[in-house]
């Protein structure tokens, strides 16, 4: 009976096909909205997770300025904090402005603190080297695309840092301005110098002040214990005002930040599929009017209140479902799209792409189904109560 009921409901939706689509076309936006905005969430979530990782990493931890404010700086002691038992290595990100003359041409350009090291704990540095090799002997220096071209530096010439002469080294990649890739000191690589660390140290002596410094951990130390140890090395330096953020503190601000974003649109588009839902009801509505007679004639041949009741309730969550399954497909295009345009417009070097997830599937299906089945409650109750005797009478 229940086949027999589905099977009716079936064929009742198939001959009134232009007001079924009608009806599935608005479940059908919503779900579309809500698939597509929840699955380019969880995409840059994903990617965010994973630059996150390949910058920091697992065991590492990062020391930076509590507040908010740029340019702000951190004292440390990095000796110190090599010392800490379970810390494998430390590096801080240093920068400076600095009065150098070329060959060609003088100026102040920012000057880049470097270390071995830093290529390990930022994976994302980018530091493309076209020519030579990095700075790691003292007294050398690598040296941005436009300021080789400003300075009239090449590989062996010299350039005067504080009046102190430095050798280059190598010459960095020209980096356009939306395919830079990570820059971990907030300037231009194109428009700096990059100096072995020791070297910018003692051009700037006083005070270890860093824009931020990475910790790596020992593999079986424990991260909050090595923390805590930071934390007096940082009191013991002077340093009231630094915050220690390890990855799992990183991912979970990751992805508390984009999840209520994506909480609140996603919100904003399940509107639509309630307005989707008061038109599976309209429908719902007109079709118990239209077929008064016919449902007189089923309680006539002996068809129950419930039977009655099912039959509605399979058309209206069949459309339901018919615009999920819809909305499911559109949603995941319009999410591939607007990742592509955005790729695009923004030239990102990382590859953008929406994550389709068992549970976002089934939840979408089973939420336009239900938005359909709720919706047709009422009229299907209607239908289910209408007296056999004066529903055959019905015109």
């Amino acid at each position: 009976m229940i086949w027999d009921l589905f099977r009716l409901a079936v064929r009742n939706i198939g001959h009134r096909r232009i007001r079924s689509w009608l009806t599935v076309i608005g479940i059908l936006i919503g779900t579309a909205a809500v698939v597509a905005l929840i699955a380019i969430g969880q995409g840059l979530q994903r990617t965010v997770t994973q630059q996150v990782e390949r910058l920091v990493g697992y065991n590492t931890i990062l020391i930076s300025p509590r507040g908010q404010g740029f340019g702000q700086r951190i004292r440390v002691d990095l000796a110190a904090l090599r010392g800490i038992p379970g810390v494998r290595a430390a590096v801080g990100v240093r920068t400076e402005t600095a009065y150098v003359e070329g060959p060609e041409g003088k100026g102040f350009p920012t000057l880049i603190g470097y270390e071995p090291a830093m290529e390990e704990f930022a994976g994302e540095l980018n530091l493309t080297i076209t020519a030579g090799s990095p700075p790691t002997e003292p007294g050398t220096a690598l040296v941005g695309a436009r300021t080789a071209r400003e300075y009239g530096a090449q590989i062996g010439s010299v350039l005067r840092i504080e009046d102190k002469p430095f050798r280059v080294v190598g010459i960095l990649a020209q980096q356009a301005g939306g395919r830079g890739g990570f820059n971990p000191v907030g300037v231009s690589l194109n428009d700096a110098i990059v100096l072995p660390y020791g070297d910018l140290r003692a051009l700037f002596p006083g005070p270890e002040l860093v824009l931020y410094a990475i910790v790596k951990v020992r593999d079986g130390a424990s991260t909050e214990a090595v923390k805590e140890e930071i934390r007096a090395a940082l009191r013991e330096a002077g340093e009231r005002n630094a915050s220690l953020v390890d990855f799992e503190d990183l991912t979970n601000r990751i992805r508390t930040m984009i999840g209520g974003v994506q909480a609140f649109l996603a919100g904003i588009a399940g509107i639509s599929i309630l307005v989707g839902g008061i038109g599976v009801m309209n429908t719902m509505y007109t079709a118990v009017l239209e077929r008064t007679r016919e449902i007189g004639v089923l309680k006539a041949v002996g068809a129950k209140g419930y039977q009655v009741l099912l039959l509605f309730l399979f058309e209206s969550g069949l459309m339901g479902l018919g615009g999920g399954v819809l909305g499911l497909v559109v949603g995941l295009g319009a999410a591939w799209a607007a990742l592509a345009i955005v790729s695009r417009l923004f030239q990102t070097s990382t590859a953008l792409s929406p994550v389709l997830t068992p549970a976002l599937v089934v939840g979408a299906l089973f939420f336009s189904f239900g938005v359909g089945a709720l919706s047709g409650v009422l009229p299907a109750r209607r239908a289910a109560q209408l007296p056999p005797v004066e529903a055959l009478r019905y015109e």
